[in-house]
């Protein structure tokens, strides 16, 4: 027999059906096996309910938290991919903390409106070992269901901070040297005077880019091809290895 959603956790998964309601709401939807499999290890304690088709019963309906079998009409009502997996989960949205500088460099994303790019970017930071990165205000929210499936649920292994702008940052640490992503700039990630040790590096919407270059110093990925540009989590996957590749010399 089926566990019927209370009332709270109805009204929320309504809100979550629309942009405006996720915008406004306090919550987020987590979807997908390795997603939510990713948020029940690392944060528990955050999730609302988790919901699963009877498909998926069997794996889902006893997870040490508040769980609702949907019927498989419901259930897409409230799943925002495509093709859903059968389980989703309702969690709180965390609640941005400060900057705690616990990396070699801090990594800063400067009003990225993609959640693809934003997911992804996360995903590779995780993946060279960061625990830390930083959004500016008008960045996509990093909860948004297609970034956290580009991450791979790696929001919920990271401290994600927001700060007003590049400015603002500059000054909770003036000692830090700040790197500016751009195609203009005369330095490149390979040369002598580059280093991501003890600095900040920061990466630009692809349109219109980085909106402050007065707080740090142009870097740019060398490209002797045609090409204007590259898609910018492209551009982070080379200079987050180009980090690893620096920490191996020093070790």
């Amino acid at each position: 027999m089926k566990n019927e959603i209370p009332k709270r956790f109805s009204r929320e998964l309504n809100k979550l059906t629309t942009r405006q309601g996720r915008r406004k709401s306090e919550y987020f939807l987590c979807e997908g096996k390795r997603c939510c499999s990713e948020a029940l290890e690392a944060c528990i304690d955050e999730v609302e309910a988790l919901l699963y088709t009877e498909a998926t019963a069997v794996i889902y309906k006893d997870m040490g938290c508040k769980t609702f079998e949907l019927s498989d009409k419901d259930f897409l009502i409230y799943a925002q991919t495509e093709n859903p997996q059968g389980v989703m989960l309702l969690m709180k949205k965390p609640v941005a903390s400060s900057v705690k500088l616990c990396d070699d460099y801090l990594l800063v994303l400067d009003g990225l409106s993609e959640p693809g790019n934003v997911g992804t970017i996360l995903r590779t930071a995780q993946a060279v070992g960061l625990t830390e990165v930083v959004l500016t205000r008008g960045s996509v929210d990093p909860y948004n269901a297609k970034a956290i499936r580009a991450g791979m649920g790696a929001q919920f292994k990271m401290n994600i901070c927001m700060v007003e702008d590049l400015a603002s940052l500059a000054s909770l640490v003036p000692d830090k040297k700040m790197w500016l992503t751009s195609p203009l700039a005369e330095t490149d990630l390979y040369s002598e005077n580059f280093t991501l040790k003890d600095s900040i590096l920061v990466f630009g919407e692809e349109g219109d880019g980085i909106k402050d270059f007065s707080v740090g110093e142009r870097v740019k990925i060398p490209m002797p091809g045609a090409a204007e540009s590259l898609n910018v989590a492209q551009a982070a996957t080379l200079f987050l290895f180009e980090g690893v590749r620096e920490s191996l010399l020093r070790d």
